[in-house]
């Protein structure tokens, strides 16, 4: 029996829901209980809508549903019928071990039914406290129209709006202008996972073996008291050859070079060193910024700067090929470059195909310019804006921000045709590198994001605990439920998860449900052993989750 969901998990709450129903029509014969399972579903809807937890129910929560919620959207024919299977759905919950920690008790529960069922009938009784979609259900029941009948809908409401029928106008006034005047709903924030960021020995080792760090302190050094620029600001061709052998770039390109914009490597380093204002162009040369040399001594603090230059690189990603232009991708860098973080990290880190970044960040432009831009653009478009998302993974590649690979499986390719809307997607995935998990979640936190670190969830009930280490790493899965356990004493830990996992029909949930009661003891690891061989009728099946129950 689930009772706690994700944010977005419609699929799997309404398969939940359909067995809570099951359950509770089974009870309520048992118990010789009388109540609607329509208004049962009704109130389980109403709390998924409300925090995805079905067994957390206060009494504000009661009120407010019977108050508010029923009033405005359900339609009920009965309205005495809500109070009993309100009763009737405490009493269910109770009994199977539902209610959580935080809910209040059965007792206080009923007594709020109660309390609240006046402003339930009052409510349903003044048409003026229902929605649209409510009013307009109403009237089509109380004049015998079929609502799954399109064509007799319409013409009761061609009907009703000539005033050929008797309905409340007041209380249609009434509802139209709150709900033109309610504030739009604003759009979460993401409930992002917790990580695990690296020690401080593992950044200043990995900035330390940072590629592109060597190459723009060395470029910094380089510059020392300046270097002449050209009337258009760029480095004369023997001062770019000279940098291009310095940093042994640009092999292929040095001898048919007849500027310093003709070698595509040095040139993106050298964007790069002044969008992370290492360096900048005064009076006609190149010179090192003086606020920026203490960081070529401190790696952390330079891989930071680097880092969070990436998006101000804009349109110098692009090569030497015909398609010298920026595309649509580099001119709004700025703005897609969170794009990549925010997916990347809300997947733990990754990987991800690159061809889902693709498409975000082109429904993000299209969003922008108001309207499809490959449609506009066709194919030249969108060669640039693959040449320049490639150009940026291999930056960030060389930075240490990221690893690249590539899927293999079949099945997976399949599916990145569909995504990618192609038949020949870029097969690269993208993870994020220790290094790179930390910059971002500092990134998060700078813009007033909650980036969460294994052991914030230590006070939750275990079952929300397990929806939400579901699909993340095993390692942080680990650390997580470690921390739980280390937050409560050993029997009160291994009580509360044998009670879970004596109601869970989850596979996922109820292996992290295991690892963390073999992490309470002598006795829960015993206990664990017993739940594990036991038979069961609850299906196995594949979650993110990965790692292997260690009973031993």
């Amino acid at each position: 029996m689930r009772l706690v969901f994700a944010p977005g998990d419609d699929q799997g709450y309404a398969g939940a829901r359909d067995r809570l129903l099951d359950a509770f029509g089974t009870w309520a014969r048992r118990r010789r209980v009388s109540a609607d399972v329509f208004l049962v579903a009704a109130a389980l809807d109403y709390k998924y809508a409300l925090d995805h937890r079905l067994g957390r129910w206060t009494r504000a929560h009661v009120a407010d549903a019977l108050g508010m919620w029923f009033p405005r959207h359900v339609t009920v024919l009965d309205a005495d019928e809500v109070p009993e299977a309100f009763h009737a759905l405490i009493d269910f919950l109770g009994d199977h071990d539902g209610l959580d920690a935080r809910s209040a008790s059965r007792a206080e529960l009923h007594a709020q039914v109660l309390d609240s069922t006046p402003a339930l009938l009052d409510g349903i009784a003044d048409e003026r406290n229902y929605d649209l979609g409510k009013f307009w259900g109403v009237q089509l029941r109380r004049h015998g129209v079929d609502p799954a009948d399109p064509r007799a809908v319409q013409r009761f409401l061609d009907r009703a709006r000539s005033g050929e029928v008797d309905i409340d106008r007041a209380a249609l006034a009434e509802i139209t202008r709150r709900e033109e005047q309610a504030p739009r709903r604003q759009v979460p924030a993401p409930e992002l996972p917790p990580v695990l960021l690296p020690s401080a020995a593992d950044m200043v080792t990995a900035a330390g073996e940072s590629v592109a760090l060597d190459l723009l302190r060395r470029l910094t050094v380089w510059v020392r008291a300046g270097r002449r620029l050209t009337r258009d600001g760029r480095l004369t061709l023997p001062d770019a050859l000279a940098l291009a052998d310095l940093l042994g770039l640009d092999q292929l390109y040095r001898d048919s070079a007849r500027r310093s914009t003709d070698l595509p490597e040095t040139s993106l380093m050298l964007h790069w060193a002044k969008a992370a204002r290492l360096v900048r162009p005064v009076h006609g040369r190149l010179v090192p910024v003086k606020s920026a040399t203490k960081d070529l001594h401190r790696p952390i603090e330079l891989w930071r700067r680097v880092f969070g230059s990436v998006g101000r690189i804009g349109d110098h990603l692009g090569g030497t090929d015909v398609f010298g232009a920026p595309s649509l991708f580099g001119m709004s860098l700025a703005d897609a470059f969170p794009i990549l973080w925010l997916e990347l990290y809300a997947a733990g880190g990754g990987p991800i195909p690159v061809e889902l970044f693709h498409r975000l960040v082109r429904e993000a432009v299209n969003d922008s310019c108001g309207c499809v831009v490959d449609d506009l653009a066709g194919d030249a478009e969108g060669r640039l804006w693959r040449r320049d998302v490639t150009a940026l993974l291999d930056a960030l590649e060389l930075l240490g921000a990221v690893e690249l690979g590539e899927l293999l499986d079949t099945e997976e390719l399949d599916a990145l045709v569909e995504l990618a809307g192609r038949d020949d997607p870029d097969p690269t995935i993208v993870t994020l590198t220790p290094m790179g998990l930390w910059a971002v979640h500092e990134t998060l936190i700078d813009q007033g994001l909650h980036a969460p670190l294994p052991g914030e969830l230590a006070d939750e009930d275990i079952e929300y605990v397990c929806v939400r280490m579901a699909d993340v790493r095993a390692a942080v899965a680990e650390a997580e439920l470690d921390a739980w356990v280390a937050a409560r004493s050993q029997v009160e830990a291994a009580d509360e998860l044998s009670r879970f996992l004596a109601r869970t029909d989850d596979p996922v949930h109820r292996d992290l449900a295991l690892h963390a009661l073999a992490r309470t003891g002598a006795t829960g690891l015993a206990a664990a052993k017993r739940f594990r061989s036991a038979p069961t009728e609850v299906p196995r099946g594949d979650g993110r989750w990965d790692g292997e129950l260690q009973l031993s």
